[in-house]
């Protein structure tokens, strides 16, 4: 029997878009009336233009997009106009900056919202390197009169409010390339939002978040890492390498196309040694003019723990130390993206950083009618911008953490057409996330 879709009155429709290294990949829709996200339609098209998280060639990513957003348009039916994208990439930079406010009568009077959205205003106008924009801007601690740590000032009393917060920034032309290639693709951006905030939406727990935990997003270009505690984003940063240069390795040591190395590593690979099958012996074809040649599962599993340890796992490590949330992070690890569907990396990143590990399916806040398809980990950030649009579209009763974001113009061809015009705050701890 068919199912029908229930339908209410003029819900508000929101687009994801997630233009990745692998894939781009475009889902629509909106929350219902039990407060659930109800997904209309989704497409997912080659990208060939990115690399690294970097657009490089602009054609083939408008190519791509347009492919994906047509399949999107006719599986959900609805007029694709405006997305929520997202951003990553090695230009990705994060700084901590310390701002502070001296308030009149702060013995007499409590803290108003307005206040810190003043101080977050501040930072968001701080100067910066030539070349270089502000993303987002994520308070992460307040001290009140030098006693009470918060993250939550607005309600108390004090005279002198100290700020901590987390700036991540990008380069200007790479948020320009975003906006090009939508806009040449016939639709407009509505925002630009970091990726590993929006794949935490998607696939992170509240407690978990509250307790502390890491986010690991790998993708096919980048591994996105992000830090929460005490509910909120507070650091994150990306490593420059993802499942495409496992395959790399895979191909140069065996001598093989790419698309044959991604195929072993998906059917035989793992990243631990002692998990592959001993008796295993894998014949590959010929290429060219060279003869079959065959080589052991064991010996597959070294050539991928080589890479993933040395270009995910210890630069994955650094960041956390540099982070100095190390202590903090009680909830353990979260892995997501495509490439955390590898086989036994769970279990190396258990081993290797000595704490607990989960892989993250995209499914927090979403209809259990979702398809079958986006409840795997390479959907998370495509689905993590849906959910931010729809948070940022339904909220009318902002909370205390606000987010900053780019939020571009239509690019009209001109670089300086206003296009990093930068929008109120955006206040991440806006809807309630149930499981």
């Amino acid at each position: 029997m068919k199912k029908v879709r229930k339908e209410f009155t003029n819900p508000d429709i929101i687009v994801g878009l997630d233009i990745g290294t692998t894939k781009i990949a475009t889902i629509v829709g909106y929350k219902n009336e039990e407060g659930r996200i109800e997904v209309l339609g989704y497409g997912k098209a080659e990208s060939t233009g990115v690399q690294h998280g970097l657009i490089f060639n602009i054609n083939k990513t408008v190519h791509g997009v347009e492919q994906s957003v047509t399949m999107a348009h006719d599986r959900s039916g609805q007029q694709i106009d405006e997305v929520y994208a997202g951003i990553a990439g090695r230009h990705i930079k994060n700084k901590e900056y310390k701002h502070e406010i001296q308030r009149i009568n702060g013995k007499d009077t409590v803290i108003e919202q307005e206040e810190i959205d003043q101080m977050v205003h501040d930072v968001e106008n701080i100067l910066l390197p030539v070349g270089e924009k502000i993303i987002t801007v994520i308070p992460q601690r307040f001290i009140i009169d030098g006693e009470r740590e918060t993250n939550e000032p607005v309600g108390e009393m004090g005279e002198l409010i100290v700020g901590y917060f987390q700036v991540i920034t990008g380069n200007e032309n790479e948020i320009k390339k975003i906006v090009k290639c939508v806009n040449d693709a016939q639709l407009n951006v509505t925002d630009i939002i970091l990726e590993p905030i929006a794949s935490g939406l998607s696939c992170l727990r509240d407690e978990e978040k509250k307790q502390g935990v890491v986010l690991i997003d790998i993708g096919g270009g980048t591994t996105d890492v992000a830090i929460f505690y005490n509910g909120n984003p507070v650091y994150s940063e990306v490593i420059p390498f993802g499942g495409n240069v496992i395959t790399k390795d895979i191909a140069h040591v065996c001598r093989i196309t790419e698309e044959l190395a991604e195929s072993l590593k998906k059917k035989y690979g793992t990243c631990i040694e002692e998990r592959s099958d001993k008796n295993n012996t894998i014949t590959i074809p010929s290429f060219h003019e060279t003869k079959p040649s065959q080589i052991s599962e064991p010996y597959l599993a070294k050539i991928i723990n080589a890479r993933v340890v040395e270009s995910i796992v210890n630069p994955v490590k650094k960041v956390i130390a540099d982070s100095n949330y190390a202590s903090n992070i009680n909830a353990g690890i979260v892995l997501t993206g495509g490439g955390a569907m590898l086989n036994h990396l769970k279990e190396l990143f258990q081993y290797s950083l000595v704490m607990p590990a989960r892989i993250g399916k995209p499914d927090i806040g979403f209809n259990k009618s979702m398809p079958s398809e986006l409840n795997n980990p390479m959907y998370a950030t495509a689905l993590g911008l849906l959910k931010y649009g729809i948070m940022e579209n339904k909220s009318t009763q902002p909370k205390s953490s606000p987010v900053v974001t780019v939020k571009p113009e239509k690019y009209e061809g001109n670089p300086e057409n206003g296009i990093f015009k930068k929008i109120q705050s955006f206040f991440y701890k806006m809807l309630e996330t149930t499981e």
